[in-house]
Order: C-alpha cells, then structure tokens, then sequence
C-alpha cells in the first residue's frame, strides 16, 4: 500500500483533493496542491485527415510589414509552396516543426538567384523562378520529391523589409539593404538609363508611369552600367549577403513625373508685324564622361533647354490680341511658362529656392515618344538670355553652370516684348549612353492657345521624378499557394 507523504490536500496517488466551503463566509470550492496534465504529446492531437489547399492573391505588403499565411499546430505532409511577387526582394520564412529555411525572415528569390538557385537541403530546397519582369512576378518554390512530414507546426509569413529610399533614379553607388536583407550587386534603380518601349509613343505620362510598374512587351528600368562601392570595397568578407537585380521593381518603385511648365507650353515669337511658335528644345550639351564616376566625384552632363527663337528673336508681346486665343502675351502669361523655379516680376526675373519646380537636389527625368530617361541629381541650374550673350542667372548662393558671370536678377523685358530664356542644368550622374535633343510638340488637333501660349502634348516633357520608394516600397504579392495534407489537428 503506498502511503500519502504529501498532506491531508492530496490523494495517496498525488492528485489534488477538493476542498469544498460551507458557503457561511463566501468560501468557494478550492483545489488544494497544484493540477498536473498527465496527457502525453499524442493525446493532443485529433484525427483530421483531409487534403488543404490556402491561397491568397493580390496582397500589398507595406515597407516594414508582414502577412503571414499560416500559423497552426498539426500534424500533416507538406507537398507544395508557392509564392509570386512583383519584387525578388520579398522575403519567405517558413518554419516546418523545427526546421527554418533561414533565420530571422526566411529567403528571397534575389539571394538564391545570385547564388546559383540553391540551398543546402535537397529534400526542402526552396527554388526561385525568375520572371524577368515584375508583371510575370519572381517565384519562391517549394517542391520535394516526398511530402515532408511535420507533426508540431507549420508557419509561413511573407516580410518586407526593404528600407525606404530618396535616392531611387538618382545618384546611389553606395547601397546597403536592411540588416536582413541581400544586398543588390548592382544599385540598377539608380539614374543613368532608359525605358523604351515604342508602342507607348502615344500615351500619357501617367500611364508610361504605369506601364514602367508593370512593363509588357518590354524589360523593367534596369541601371546596369554601374557598380556598388560597398560590394566591391570588402564588405563582402564580413558577411554581406549579395543578390540579384534590384528592391525597386514593381509598385516598390513606381515613378511619378512631374513635367516642368518650360515644357507644358510654347510660346509665340515675334516675327515682323506677325508671329509663329518658338517651341522649347532640349540639347546635351556635355555628356557624362566615365560614366558613372565615383562617390566623392560622379560623372555629370549638362543639358540646355533653349526657346527655337532667331538670333535676336523675342517672344511676341506687340502683335496681336491678348486674352484666350490672341497670339501676343503679357506678363502673367510670360510667368506661367517659365520653368524650373524662375519667377518674374517685371520686368525681371529671379530663382525662386522655395519653388517645387526649383531642380536642384531634385532628380530630373525627360520623355520623348516611347522612352524615358532618369538624368540623375541637378547639382546647378542657370538661366541666360540672348543667346548666352548676358550674364549667368542663379539662385543666390547657388553654383554657375556655365562658368560666365552671375547674378541673381536679370532684365527680361525688351519694351513691350519678352526676352526667351535658355535654362542651363549640371546633373549627376547623367545618362551612361548617348541622347538625341528633341523639342516640344504642338498637338495636331485642337491646340489649347490661351495669351500667346500653346499647350503641349506629352509626347516630349522633361521635369522632376520622384518614387513609391521614397515614402513606402511596398511590395506586390500577386499569387500564395500552399497544399498540404493534414492528419491530425492539434487541440488547446
């Protein structure tokens, strides 16, 4: 016969003995000792055999957010995974009982694209597809010869971590994701290149926005002539992870445009007792050399952007009606088509810093047809008249790009008429290739003239780029499918 060695609360077997009070002072019915579970890791789990399938489409993930798309405790087989996003950057954590495809966020198609497609584990090796395009979507797969088995838990969550970036189309040869992120061998979202697709010839800067957030028919922007200085100056060796194409695909990276008012119109020129367009024309006049240069001294170009007025041509301010269809213009009308911060009060003209059409430190972007081009960084901007034959025209404090003599106020008049501004701007990194100089367009049909300007089409504009990156790279999940076979549900 066993004894009871632990008290009067307990049975002889060790169980916790009922107490219950009289009621005359409120007592409840107590346990005495502490309750022990004497079920086994089995008796947790119910027989629940049957064949899942867990799918999720079209969901956005927020920089610094997660989603996670499953989290339970069975016992089961896991027969496939598969995840579809419009970034390769979008990490895929999986925890099969034990096992975690890697600590603390899981795996990117980035990594495993860089590092020849592979894991350490062949029976759970986790392979990436590479859609070439965030449209077709970059694919994290998870397919065993066998089922794996698993008889605690299953846990999936989709992170992004990708940080948030000013430097999107701009100047950025020095790179470094989020701590547990792959680091891009190649910065391609920087300036320096080109989206081309000549379909688009005809659309609207928003939708050329839209069609380089999810090209068709064409490849992503892509900045390849240019390097990361951290990957190349020995970060490498203390543990830097390094992946394939860039964080900025897809929605994380979707440009907006915003055009300069020198290019939304076309001022008249004075010729004679009549007058006639003076569109405005884009020239380069340097290009960048050793593209792209170096951190502490990038490569640069310049670009003019000059009215197509004679020798000694003025903008019509004599001939002429003014109003909503008159060829001649006046001061407000002169105003309204002067780019890149400059301001008039008459009869002269300043920079205006505080302007969000002032460029410098700005990223600049210009469009002819089907193709668009990130410029970079403007380092300087100027403004002459009279066929650069007049002092150079800056903000005060600011950098001459010409290297002729500054102010800071010019004279734009010339009596009734208007002198034509050339603007003048040092950008960096520039364009990695060549450039064709273009000139605004006067639409076919129907042109908008209102006090001797014409608006222009969107088929040539040049202006300000900003990003999605800039304030939240989000990320795109386009397809989850999960399939697994479950056998037991666990309980509590």
């Amino acid at each position: 016969m066993q004894s009871n060695s632990n008290g009067a609360n307990e049975t002889p077997d060790g169980f916790p003995i009922a107490v219950p009070g009289d009621g005359s002072l409120g007592i409840p019915t107590v346990f005495a000792g502490m309750a022990r579970d004497n079920r086994n890791a089995q008796s947790l789990f119910r027989e629940d055999e049957r064949l899942v399938v867990t799918e999720f489409s079209n969901v956005v993930i927020d920089s610094g957010g997660n989603f996670q798309v499953l989290d339970i405790g069975e016992a089961g087989e896991l027969h496939n995974i598969v995840v579809v996003a419009d970034n390769p950057y979008l990490q895929v954590f999986v925890q099969i009982d034990d096992f975690r495809n890697g600590d603390p966020n899981g795996m990117t198609v980035a990594e495993l694209l860089y590092n020849g497609n592979l894991t350490q584990l062949s029976q759970r090796r986790f392979r990436a597809v590479d859609g070439q395009s965030p449209t077709v979507g970059y694919s994290m797969v998870f397919e065993p010869h066998n089922p794996v088995q698993y008889t605690e838990r299953l846990r999936i969550i989709l992170y992004n971590n990708i940080p948030r970036n000013e430097k999107v189309y701009g100047n950025n040869l020095s790179f470094r994701n989020s701590a547990t992120l792959p680091t891009p061998a190649v910065p391609a979202h920087m300036a320096g290149s080109t989206f081309e697709q000549a379909s688009l010839a005809a659309v609207s800067l928003a939708e050329m926005a839209q069609a380089m957030t999810t090209p068709v028919g064409s490849p992503p922007y892509y900045s390849g002539k240019v390097y990361n200085a951290g990957a190349i100056n020995g970060q490498i060796q203390s543990g830097m992870i390094l992946g394939a194409d860039h964080p900025y695909v897809g929605i994380a990276g979707r440009p907006t445009f915003t055009s300069d008012p020198s290019s939304e119109g076309i001022p008249k020129e004075k010729v004679g007792t009549s007058s006639r367009d003076a569109s405005y024309r884009l020239k380069i006049r340097d290009e960048a050399e050793r593209f792209p240069g170096t951190i502490t001294s990038p490569s640069n170009m310049v670009i003019d952007i000059v009215a197509q007025v004679g020798e000694s041509g003025v903008l019509n301010g004599s001939n002429g009606a003014t109003g909503a269809s008159g060829p001649k213009l006046d001061d407000t009308a002169y105003s309204s088509h002067l780019g890149f911060g400059v301001s008039f009060a008459t009869p002269n003209v300043t920079f205006d810093t505080a302007s969000p059409n002032y460029p410098v430190g700005k990223r600049i972007f210009y469009r002819v047809g089907g193709q668009v081009a990130m410029l970079g960084v403007c380092t300087a901007v100027s403004l002459t008249f009279d066929n650069e034959g007049t002092n150079e025209l800056i903000a005060s404090g600011a950098s001459s790009v010409l290297g002729l003599t500054t102010v800071t106020s010019l004279n734009a008049k010339n009596i009734n008429d208007y002198k034509a501004p050339e603007y003048h701007l040092k950008i960096e990194p520039g364009l990695s290739g060549t450039s064709s100089d273009f000139a605004t367009e006067v639409p076919s049909t129907n042109p908008s003239l209102t006090s001797g300007v014409t608006t222009t089409t969107e088929f040539a504009r040049w202006g300000i780029v900003t990003s999605q990156a800039d304030i939240n790279p989000q990320i795109l999940v386009k397809k989850v499918d999960v399939r697994r076979r479950k056998v037991y549900s666990k309980e509590g």
